[in-house]
């Protein structure tokens, strides 16, 4: 069995948010608006919005690209601006983390 990396098959972007409380439907509206339009990017693979079992006030999102180029434009993008907006809703700083399949 070879395990040596080759070029991923995707790149992940997910994003941990924890909103306030009484801002919970307003960072879900957010997020389903996001989402809808990222889904229409080109080399976005799939989007989706997931909500913590444990803590109603923390959701993910979860965005999967078919390369590294179309991550890096989506991140100078005004969708991603959009959702770095939001901090306002949250009551910490959004966690970001990047992965690639292998």
């Amino acid at each position: 069995m070879d395990f040596r990396r080759g070029d991923p098959d995707m790149y992940v972007a997910t994003f941990k948010l924890q909103c306030k409380p009484e801002k919970q439907h307003e960072i879900n509206q957010t997020l389903e608006e996001i989402v809808d339009r990222v889904k229409k990017l080109e080399g976005c693979k799939n989007t989706k919005i997931y909500k913590d079992k444990n803590d109603e006030n923390i959701f993910f999102l979860v965005e999967e690209w078919q390369n590294q180029r179309h991550l890096d434009d989506h991140m100078k993008s005004n969708l991603f601006a959009a959702l770095l907006g939001i901090k306002g809703l949250l009551t910490k700083e959004p966690e970001i983390m990047f992965m690639d399949e292998h």
